[in-house]
């Protein structure tokens, strides 16, 4: 027969686990109430999406994109067309992507781009060179090319980016009387110049703008009309729009007739561009019409 249990041992035993059960929850409090907390500004930080870079140009493939072709540079009519691989033909005439550069060209440090294209029509040859935008919505061509050259005419050298910004573009044109050089002979009109990019409000469009060695106008400037120049003290913007800032000279300016292309007549009424000399240095500006 088993003896009689000892209450007292059991009795011992009891209050010891109650105590160990105790020691244990009290431990798991303690912890509970050191842990610290997450303040509801971290929690926000971590909720909050990191600011990514603004998007630039750099990976664009022009070669794929909607372009605009303004034939020989100096009518207001457009060919507008859709590159695939870096060329369109019709069968008639041939388009061809050349040369990328990429530059800031509008100061918000998005990475624009100047981009070379050819158009190709027999033994004729039509390179232009057109700025491109980075835009909120994407790439954003304007629609003036900024440089041309062309068999027999005008010898375009280089395009390159600028540190500071905008493109470089050396380039030799003819002269008047230069127009019956031989087609391997370039003009004495040789000038290099930097172009950048502004949004002229009233016209609705991104415009090229020329701000060194001195400002004007970005686009392609005609040939002169006139040997003579006559003193001009009005004012000289770089686009046909007053919001647009930047007076060509700081002071009286000798100016110049160019040749009437359709391109910028019509399309500007109120406006005239006109050929520009000042320090022995030529370019082209726009002036409202008296």
């Amino acid at each position: 027969m088993s003896p009689a249990p000892d209450f007292a041992d059991l009795r011992t035993a009891l209050l010891l686990c109650a105590g160990a059960v105790c020691a244990a929850l009290l431990a798991g409090c303690a912890a509970t109430e050191t842990a610290p907390r997450q303040t509801d500004s971290a929690q926000e930080q971590e909720q909050e999406p990191e600011q990514s870079e603004p998007m630039g140009l750099e990976e664009t493939d022009f070669g794929n994109l909607t372009w605009t072709f303004r034939p020989g540079g100096n009518t207001p009519e457009t060919v507008q067309f859709d590159l695939v691989d870096g060329a369109f033909d019709d069968g008639m005439v041939r388009y061809e992507l050349g040369e990328i550069v990429s530059a800031e060209l509008t100061g918000d440090d998005r990475m624009d781009a100047a981009v070379q294209i050819t158009r190709l029509d027999g033994n004729a040859i039509d390179e232009q060179w057109y700025l491109w935008i980075a835009g909120d919505d994407g790439p954003v061509q304007l629609t003036l090319p900024v440089a041309r050259m062309s068999r027999c005419g005008t010898a375009t050298h280089s395009v390159t980016a600028v540190e500071s910004g905008g493109v470089q573009i050396h380039e030799s044109r003819r002269n008047i009387g230069e127009e019956a050089l031989a087609c391997a002979d370039i003009g004495s009109d040789e000038r290099t110049r930097i172009v950048h990019a502004v949004e002229a409000g009233s016209i609705g469009e991104w415009w090229p703008v020329q701000t060194d060695p001195v400002s004007g106008f970005g686009g392609l400037c005609p040939t002169a009309a006139d040997y003579e120049t006559v003193s001009y003290d009005g004012v000289l913007r770089p686009a046909p729009d007053v919001s647009v800032d930047g007076g060509a000279t700081d002071g009286p300016a000798q100016v110049f007739g160019l040749e009437p292309w359709p391109v910028y007549g019509e399309p500007f009424p109120g406006w005239v561009l006109l050929g520009v000399k000042q320090d022995d240095v030529m370019s082209c500006a726009w002036t409202e019409s008296p």
